[in-house]
């Protein structure tokens, strides 16, 4: 039987790598629909309210995006050599994304506290989930700039505080991550037709109540809100 480390490694030896080659040059439209976006920040938000909730349990204030959750129940265990990234998964030689290997390699360092057994991590073992299916999906073309976590998803602070568990658990099943782009595309479409005929009317995906167009303009450049005439529903900002 397989543990957690082993299942990890290949998990993450399995990632499509194709995704990830020869994008450093693109644009992000170019690589991703803005509907894949947007599910990837729901992805990340998921993943940072995850990190808090195991923040207040630990009675922690905030730690970085690189931080391992495995020190922060375990600051004595071992380190894994970050060098040995392609020698442990060599179906993914080729790619150069920082975060994306240092976070993989603290996944990895996660299930090994998974395999002795400790109380905390299997409290918390899907703490990790979110940010590696980011990964599969092909959302991982992420960098640092300043003090942020930026990608076509928009930017995230790198700090992640405790405070984000108490946000709302969001859905990140396959099936609410596809619904989410499909609402996407929806709108967009609907821009599209609004921007040529401005009596264009169009409906929610979500409840079937109507969608409203609202123009807005900021420093010379204009910009777009859609949002369902039903409260809490669908509500998005487009250029």
């Amino acid at each position: 039987m397989e543990n957690h480390y082993t299942r990890a490694v290949n998990r993450i030896n399995n990632i499509d790598s194709m995704q990830y080659l020869d994008i450093s040059h693109k644009r992000y439209e170019d690589i991703r629909s803005r509907g894949e976006y947007t599910a990837d920040a729901t992805l990340i938000a998921e993943y940072y309210r995850r990190v808090g909730v195991l923040l207040q349990f630990m009675s922690k204030e905030s730690v970085s995006i690189f931080t391992s959750m495995s020190k922060i129940i375990n600051n004595e265990i071992e380190n894994l050599d970050y060098d040995n990234m392609y020698t442990i998964c060599p179906n993914l030689e080729g790619i150069n994304l920082s975060v994306f290997k240092i976070i993989c390699f603290n996944y990895f360092q996660w299930c090994t506290l998974l395999d002795v057994g400790d109380p905390i991590a299997i409290k918390f073992h899907d703490i990790y989930e979110p940010i590696i299916k980011l990964f599969e999906r092909g959302g991982g073309q992420i960098s640092i700039h300043h003090h942020e976590l930026i990608g076509g998803f928009g930017a995230f602070t790198r700090t992640i505080s405790a405070s984000r568990g108490d946000k709302k658990e969001l859905d990140i099943s396959d099936q609410a991550l596809k619904q989410e782009i499909k609402e996407v595309e929806h709108a967009e479409a609907y821009l599209k037709e609004y921007k040529l005929d401005s009596s264009a009317t169009n409906n929610c995906v979500r409840c079937r109540n109507r969608l409203v167009i609202q123009e807005k303009e900021s420093y010379g450049n204009r910009w777009y809100k859609i949002k369902c005439e039903t409260k809490t529903c669908y509500d998005q900002n487009f250029s």
